[in-house]
């Protein structure tokens, strides 16, 4: 266990700050589904034998939102106002580094527009194909860590529900 340096002069109001926090990622992902509630999955270069929801790391200082959304524009071409948190899933370091990944609502897109999405991905974008799948079939086309990712952000999204991403106690987008 790393020993985490504490900063007991409440430079910000709190009573402890920590000087060196750990190292996580946050993975920054959107649920888009078409008109036929298929979900919009990707094929990157890096993992070329699964798919996964669009999306990435974000960069430093940048909000989750933000990432996301840059992630489903370069990977898709999709210019998406993602603000609605479907589902938050924490996942101990192993293969990645430890981390949280946000699941944004990203919504259920008109023909048109979903069949643009499923279009070839735009050159050096780090993605082999883009394509929408049926939630019954993700468990052929995924880990079972996505597709069980994948169904509970479903699960949320058929009730209705979801909680606004705050930045700094303001909700994030609209």
């Amino acid at each position: 266990m790393t020993e985490i340096e504490i900063d007991t002069e409440a430079r910000t109001g709190h009573p402890a700050i920590m000087t060196s926090p750990p190292r996580r990622r946050f993975g920054c992902v959107a649920l888009i589904l078409n008109p036929d509630g298929h979900v919009l999955m990707v094929r990157p270069e890096y993992q070329p034998t699964k798919l996964v929801l669009p999306g990435g790391s974000a960069e430093p200082d940048e909000a989750p939102n933000v990432a996301a959304a840059r992630w489903v524009l370069t990977e898709t071409g999709l210019v998406l106002d993602l603000w609605q948190l479907v589902a938050v899933d924490y996942v101990s370091a192993g293969e990645i580094p430890e981390g949280v990944n946000f699941v944004f609502w990203g919504g259920q897109l008109p023909g048109g527009k979903a069949a643009n999405a499923a279009a070839p991905p735009v050159e050096r974008s780090g993605i082999l194909e883009t394509t929408w799948v049926p939630p019954a079939d993700l468990p052929t086309v995924t880990d079972a860590e996505q597709t069980a990712r994948v169904i509970d952000a479903l699960r949320v999204v058929s009730y209705g529900a979801g909680i606004p991403l705050l930045l700094r106690g303001r909700p994030a987008g609209a």
